[in-house]
């Protein structure tokens, strides 16, 4: 194999590796964290204190004046989602997307948190990280056809505050408007003392999914400065992180996003003023809009309303609501349209034979089959390759002191040859975006969640684990694609040098590396299409013969 092939085929597996670290899914496995009673006697870590020390207003007292009967649940259902609402802390305990028949609350959050949609009301920075009892309280109600007012009253500084949550729901939208409304009854101007509110949805999103694996990550999604934004756990490789991180600047929106689905609250008529994540490893993925409020008159009140969206990473349901959320569902702009196209292939077979895994299968062999003309091409120029490499090794002995006369030379020899050094390379170069776009398509796409193919493999859209030794995952079909690419590589190749010899052990072993805890339906992929091509060779290799003869 020439060493421009060897090159171009490591540069390809470089980019492959680079565009994983860097944008593949990197969360760590989460740990139980404390309960809250724990919470309460645990003394704060000076990461907290350096991250908390700005000064904050006392927690509000609550004074509830709405029902002391207990907690009561209020069902409500459009044509796309069915919720139930809970007078504890105002709440939708259980949201369900009726069109996947999909739970999106936890019965218990990953982190030991409420695994409820809160939309809670904080007045501080601690209260964000720890709660306040609003959450705890039961509000009173009102409820009309298709909205429910929840209301309560605190002091807050020693005046009466009365706080509403109002949600109001479409039947045939993919978001419904959530109202808040805060109303000064004392006699006495109400001031926050330049301290704002925060906002947030909750602590965590379905579905309920195992969160120690790395492709089921949680994270804080935002819109800040009209740019849209990612916020991880802890403080990064130079860093050593904090309780709470807190960003200033137009915010437009904010939310948790999950391996599948979003929950974004997005401002109407108005910005918030920053955003603040919880960063603790082992808590949940709280984000919370910052929202400046004015002095309150007496008898006076202030309304802000959030179009709250809670669907799938899809681009048109996006749209739908606002054109502003469309960079959440996480599509890369150059991958989307090969990844769109990879989806209704893969969709399209699969109503045929009813089985994901099958139809992969297929879409394997239609793209081997579209790219077979490259393949033969790339077959061909290798074999030129070869049969030039006596006289490669020639001009080498010759023009050994001087390499500008050998490159001049080997550019002549391979024009006269009509061999194009670069030919080899060329289909898998050009399937590369397949891959990237089937990787995205079994990561995000909630399709291909839970796709069963035969025997072991469960899941198309995890790792083929099947079982685990003292942390470490035994994946079969890695280990299967790494055997038939040191295959392929031997039939494509003979007469090789010391150097080629090598470069034919260490590439297997490398995309053994890279593709070991990769959803199995892309390992399954790049497998079927080096069988393919083993078989390709074989035909090859067997006619060459016969002709010959």
């Amino acid at each position: 194999m020439e060493k421009r092939t060897i090159l171009a085929i490591l540069l390809s597996a470089a980019v492959w590796v680079a565009w994983y670290a860097i944008f593949g899914p990197n969360q760590k496995p989460v740990k139980q964290p404390q309960t809250v009673a724990e919470k309460k006697i645990e003394k704060k870590s000076p990461a907290a204190e350096d991250t908390l020390s700005r000064p904050a207003i006392p927690a509000a007292r609550i004074f509830v004046t709405g029902s002391r009967a207990g907690e009561k649940k209020i069902s409500i259902k459009t044509d796309l989602f069915s919720a139930v609402l809970s007078t504890k802390g105002a709440s939708i305990s259980e949201f369900t997307d009726l069109e996947r028949n999909i739970k999106l609350t936890c019965e218990k959050g990953p982190f030991n948190t409420r695994g409820d949609f809160d939309f809670s009301i904080h007045f501080n920075e601690s209260e964000f990280l720890d709660g306040n009892a609003l959450n705890d309280s039961n509000w009173a109600y009102t409820r009309e056809k298709d909205s429910v007012r929840f209301y309560t009253t605190i002091r807050y500084n020693g005046r009466p505050l009365r706080l509403e949550k109002k949600y109001i729901f479409n039947r045939d939208s993919h978001y419904f408007t959530l109202q808040y409304r805060l109303t000064n009854q004392g006699g006495r101007t109400l001031s926050f003392r330049s301290n704002p509110l925060i906002l947030s949805p909750g602590d965590s999103l379905g579905p309920e999914l195992d969160y120690e694996n790395r492709y089921n990550m949680l994270s804080s999604i935002y819109y800040l400065n009209d740019d849209y934004e990612q916020g991880r756990k802890g403080g990064g490789v130079f860093s050593k992180g904090g309780a709470l991180k807190r960003e200033t600047g137009t915010t437009n929106w904010v939310g948790i996003m999950s391996r599948y689905y979003l929950l974004i609250m997005k401002a109407q008529d108005f910005n918030g003023s920053g955003v603040v994540f919880d960063s603790r490893q082992n808590t949940g993925f709280r984000t919370g809009m910052l929202l400046q409020v004015p002095e309150i008159a007496p008898r006076a009140s202030i309304t802000r309303s959030f179009q709250v969206y809670i669907g799938e990473k899809n681009k048109d349901k996006l749209a739908s609501v606002d054109r502003i959320l469309v960079d959440a569902s996480d599509v890369s702009k150059w991958i989307e349209p090969i990844r769109y196209f990879v989806m209704w292939c893969l969709l399209g077979i699969n109503s045929l034979f009813g089985n994901l895994g099958w139809s992969l299968v297929i879409f394997s062999i239609l793209t081997k089959v579209v790219f077979l003309p490259l393949t033969q091409k790339s077959t061909e120029s290798m074999k030129k390759m070869q049969e030039l490499q006596p006289k490669m090794n020639e001009l080498k002995a010759k023009f050994k002191d001087k390499p500008e006369e050998l490159q001049k030379e080997t550019m002549k020899l391979y024009k006269e040859n009509k061999v194009n050094p670069m030919g080899g390379c060329l289909p898998l170069l050009l399937q590369m975006p397949f891959f990237f776009a089937l990787y995205s398509a079994l990561i995000n796409s909630v399709e291909l969640w839970q796709s069963p193919f035969i025997f072991w493999i469960k899941d198309l859209s995890m790792p083929d684990t099947i079982f685990t030794v003292s942390g470490f995952d035994m994946n079969i079909l890695p280990l299967v694609m790494t055997a038939s690419t040191f295959i392929q590589q031997k039939l494509t190749t003979s007469d090789v040098g010391q150097q080629q010899k090598m470069m034919m052990y260490v590439m297997p072993l490398v995309l053994l590396f890279i593709f070991w805890n990769m959803p199995s339906g892309l390992v399954l992929y790049w497998a079927l299409q080096n069988i393919f091509q083993i078989l390709h060779q074989l035909i090859i290799t067997r006619f060459s013969k016969k002709e010959a003869k």
